[in-house]
Parts: structure tokens; sequence; C-alpha cells
């Protein structure tokens, strides 16, 4: 959805349309829920999470027009929102970089990946699945929620530079893992496109 879309769809919220709400959940509905969940390690309160996001976007809806990126707002709404949940649960601080529980779903057999071998997807996902949680979690938004660098930034209230680390850090596991050799720079350039964008 392009940023025309968007407009149009934040402005019919505005207008009290019921049905552009539908859209925004259907929208983001299972992403968010997934980056809930990340968070607050339970499916359930991961739903009413998303859930109150929505309700509040409703109930402001007179402000909406404000809103630059939704779809980062909604981001950002739900961290806060979940974060806030954990600190009144454990009267503690909680550090969703570190204590995230993110599972990123596995790479698959395309046919635009017919030329790697089941086995090779296999450790892949091992080696992804293997990745701390504030590089797993920084993956998984890039790579399965297609969102921007600046975004996740954003998002996770952290500098394009340090996402741009975690990403370098995360190639170097994984390659390290599949024992692919990163000072050549067609393969270190190869690894990063296939991994982000597979």
């Amino acid at each position: 959805m392009d940023n025309r879309q968007y407009s149009d769809l934040k402005d019919r919220i505005y207008e009290n349309d019921t049905l552009a709400l539908e859209r925004l959940v259907d929208m983001f509905y299972e992403r968010l829920t997934t980056f809930a969940k990340s968070i607050i390690k339970s499916e359930e309160l991961a739903d009413e999470v998303v859930m109150d996001v929505f309700l509040r976007v409703w109930q402001n809806r007179k402000n909406i027009k404000k809103i630059d990126k939704i779809e980062t707002y909604l981001y950002v709404s739900v961290k806060n929102i979940a974060i806030n949940y954990l600190k009144k649960e454990r009267k503690t601080e909680f550090d969703v970089l570190d204590e995230a529980h993110i599972t990123v779903a596995s790479y698959d057999h395309t046919p635009e990946g017919s030329i790697i071998s089941k086995e090779m997807l296999n450790e892949i996902n091992q080696a992804v699945d293997l990745l701390p949680s504030k590089c797993k979690l920084i993956f998984k938004l890039i790579r399965e929620d297609g969102l921007k660098r600046s975004e996740v930034a954003e998002i996770l209230d952290l500098s394009v530079k340090t996402i741009d680390n975690q990403i370098a850090i995360a190639v170097k596991k994984i390659a390290e893992t599949l024992r692919i050799d990163l000072s050549v720079p067609s393969n270190r350039s190869g690894i990063q496109l296939f991994l982000l964008t597979l």
C-alpha cells in the first residue's frame, strides 16, 4: 500500500468509517500480534494489546491525520503497551531487545530459490534461530514485516546505524554457521540480499 492509499484510509477513519478501521485491522493484525507476542510471550495477551491499539486508534480518530506513518505508529504503540503491561506485571524494567522471544518464519523452497538445496535452507533456518534476540527481532521486522531500516529504528527507538550494525551481526553469524567466506565481496552482498529478501 502506498502513502496515498494510507492517507485515504486515515481520511476515512477520521470520517468515522468503521469499514476503513476494519481494513486497517485486516492489514496489520497478524503482524502486530506476532510482534506483541515476541514481547509478552502470550498469544492471548498479545491479542489484547493489539486490539487495545486499534481501539485507541478509533477512539482518537480525530487525531489520525497527524500520524505521519501509520505502520510505524502501530508498531510503536504495540511495543509501548506491551512493555507497560510487562512493567506492571513484573514491577521491573523490561528491555524489548534483550528479552523478546522472537520466532522467525522459515525459509521455504520457492521456484526462485530452487538453486538452493533443502539441506541449505534447513541450515539457514537453524542459523537464524541461533541469532541473539536483538538481531533476530530486527531481522524479522525487516525480512518478514517488510519494514525499512529507518522504520525499524523508529519502532525500537534505535539509530539506523544500530540497525545496520545488527543486520551486519546477523549476516556475519549466519555466514559463520554456513561457512561462507564474507571476505569475498560477492559473498557478503549475496548473502545479505538473500537473507533479507527471500
